[in-house]
């Protein structure tokens, strides 16, 4: 049994840490794992690192635990010459930098430890180190009650998704979702490539864009032909198995799907075609039975706090597996809900 690390990125840490969870659970990974703050430990046999890197846009980087002690005066004395070895070649660069996590550890004593391992590899290794652009990462982890020495990759998604903000798209439009939060809520109903994956209030396709890059199959449904058609343009660019209908969610045009990612339109006053945004949404949740091939965990819905989703998803039965708000700013929260049937 091995040990990992995630290192959250700092945004939204309840949503991140859900966000993990299911990720893992995707993994069959049913060993417990640990908090400490931002920094998540997970015991077992197989690496997860990679798939969490690909697909977490919360987690800012992971990698394996080389060595673990209660104190950091232990670190050099547990972590063994053959450890270094077996990780960093001599031709490879390094560097090695700390954080510190619910600890109390000075800078001065972060920074000397920092100088210490990195002479101590230069030595045994013959290494080279790189502060820029390391070929290896290693980071020493203090929290309060132990300090990790780990090997650490950083996020290849998290720049991909500040390159794919709804203003980098071919088509924009105000009202679309960024990418990061598209992704969560891919995420949590654990979306996987080639499952069908329903948008009933799609706009512009932000959310469908990040499922496309999933790998799944998107179908979009909206009102608005203008929108329609700049999402089949952003979905285009892909070049992603796709559906986009004009239609309205009180009428579905669709008779199966995986699971349903999508955020409406906000607040009491919002409508659609004469019909306001909480109609749209009840009626959509009254239908979510007749049209989930998986029932549990299948649907992720975000909107105005105004709303009250949690109170319509109980009203209709369903389960609520997860709930979050987020602080867009003073004016306006968000409630990010995952539910079951």
């Amino acid at each position: 049994m091995n040990s990992y690390f995630v290192y959250l990125s700092g945004e939204q840490e309840s949503v991140a840490k859900a966000e993990v969870s299911i990720l893992t659970h995707l993994l069959k990974i049913d060993e417990p794992y640990q908090w400490d703050g931002r920094i998540g430990r997970i015991c077992t046999e197989n690496n997860p690192v990679p798939f969490i890197l690909n697909r977490a846009a919360l987690v800012k980087e992971a990698g394996i635990v080389l060595s673990e002690t209660e104190s950091h005066d232990e670190i050099l004395r547990e972590l063994s010459d053959d450890v270094l070895i077996e990780n960093i070649g001599p031709d490879e660069t390094f560097s090695v930098r700390t954080i510190s996590e619910n600890s109390n550890l000075s800078v001065s004593d972060r920074l000397e430890v920092e100088s210490t391992l990195g002479a101590r590899i230069k030595q045994v290794v013959g290494a080279s180190v790189d502060l820029e652009n390391p070929q290896i990462r290693l980071i020493v982890i203090f929290s309060e009650k132990n300090v990790r020495v780990c090997k650490s990759v950083a996020s290849p998604l998290r720049p991909m998704l500040r390159n794919r903000e709804p203003g980098q798209k071919p088509f924009f439009h105000p009202s679309m979702m960024n990418a990061s939060l598209s992704r969560v809520m891919c995420n949590l109903v654990g979306l996987m490539p080639d499952e069908i994956v329903l948008d009933p209030f799609c706009g512009g396709g932000g959310i469908l864009c990040e499922a496309s890059h999933i790998g799944a199959r998107t179908v979009g449904i909206d009102l608005n032909w203008l929108l329609l058609s700049g999402s089949k343009e952003n979905l285009t660019s892909i070049g992603s198995d796709f559906s986009i209908i004009q239609g309205d969610v009180r009428f579905l045009p669709i008779q199966r799907c995986d699971c349903i990612v999508t955020d409406p339109p906000y607040g009491r006053a919002s409508s659609t075609r004469g019909a306001y945004a909480i109609e749209l949404v009840e009626s959509l949740l009254e239908r979510v039975d007749s049209i989930l091939i998986r029932k549990k965990g299948s649907i992720c819905i975000c909107g105005s706090s105004e709303m009250s989703l949690q109170d319509i998803a109980k009203e209709i039965g369903l389960y609520i597996e997860q709930f979050h708000q987020i602080k867009v700013h003073s004016g306006l929260t968000r409630e990010l809900l995952a539910l079951s049937i």
